[in-house]
């Protein structure tokens, strides 16, 4: 402001300094505003993505093997079929997403009774081995075909208790014995012809046979013939005598006494006669001419 102006015009000159100033502060607060309002929509662009990633994880299939499900298993007990029991195993294994190479390691403590120690019988590297524990644990629980097969026959009804569940249960296990599944229909007859071949036979023979689990007919046959190639060997065997080590003395035969059956009779020694002077009082009843007194015999009754 210079002195020669009007003090109109300084106050108008005053106005002026404050207006551009004012603009200034307007374009400086309106520039944060823009800042502010873009961070906020960074901001809310960000929020909305969060949010929606749980809801694309769920509509999403699991196929992440590193965080499978997680599905409890029971323990086995003795009540539980051995077969039915892995079998619900493997499929919640391969639901779950498991590697075989985990199956053994995964049923180890689930195992109870027999089976822990089928699985404990076994070496350390075929007990990490699904498929060897597996054939192990139902060797050991008589789950097998020979074992089905018996079942199949001395199944009695009264374990079923209903005619329904007596005939499912029979074809059960005719269907574990036979393997229709794994096995040809020559395959299935030929189990039935197996089973008719072994009980035709000789208890003997037949006990040979089975003693070898043949799987075959063919087998059973070569087996059969086997047994009648054998030598016989006598009912009654020789026995055998002790054999005594070298290191060992041999001791001395024992000394036999003779009995007095078989000892030899010795001379009785003769008896003098007692002089009668002695024994007066004895002089009647030992007086030879009394043949019952020398004898020691009471003479009889009557007798002079």
């Amino acid at each position: 402001m210079t002195e020669g102006e009007s003090p109109l015009g300084q106050a108008l000159q005053r106005l002026t300094l404050m207006q551009e100033s004012t603009t200034a502060l307007q374009c400086q607060q309106s520039e944060a505003l823009l800042e502010i309002a873009s961070s906020q929509r960074e901001d809310r662009a960000l929020l909305r993505e969060l949010l929606q990633r749980p809801a694309a994880r769920e509509a999403e299939p699991v196929t992440n093997p590193a965080r499978p499900p997680q599905i409890a298993l029971q323990k086995m007990s003795a009540d539980d079929d051995p077969e039915a029991y892995l079998d619900i195993f493997e499929g919640t294994a391969a639901a779950c997403g498991w590697p075989e190479e985990e199956w053994a390691v995964r049923l180890l403590p689930l195992l109870a009774g027999e089976a822990q120690l089928a699985a404990h019988s076994l070496p350390a590297s075929d007990r990490h081995e699904y498929k060897q524990l597996r054939r192990a644990i139902l060797d050991r629980l008589c789950s097998t075909p020979e074992g089905h097969r018996r079942r199949f026959r001395a199944l009695p009804f009264e374990d079923a208790g209903r005619p329904f569940s007596y005939a499912k249960q029979l074809l059960d296990a005719a269907r574990r014995w036979l393997q229709p599944g794994m096995r040809s229909a020559e395959e299935v007859m030929e189990q039935v012809a197996l089973e008719q071949f072994v009980a035709g036979l000789p208890s003997s023979m037949a006990n040979w046979v089975q003693c070898h689990r043949p799987a075959s007919l063919e087998a059973a046959v070569v087996l059969a013939e086997d047994h009648l190639s054998l030598p016989r060997r006598s009912m009654k065997e020789e026995p055998r005598q002790p054999v005594v080590p070298a290191d060992r003395p041999v001791p001395a035969p024992r000394r036999r006494f003779q009995t007095a059956a078989a000892a030899p009779l010795s001379p009785q020694p003769t008896t003098r006669p007692l002089p009668t002077q002695a024994l007066p009082h004895l002089s009647l009843s030992l007086s030879p001419q009394d043949p019952a007194s020398a004898s020691g015999r009471p003479a009889p009754r009557g007798a002079p």
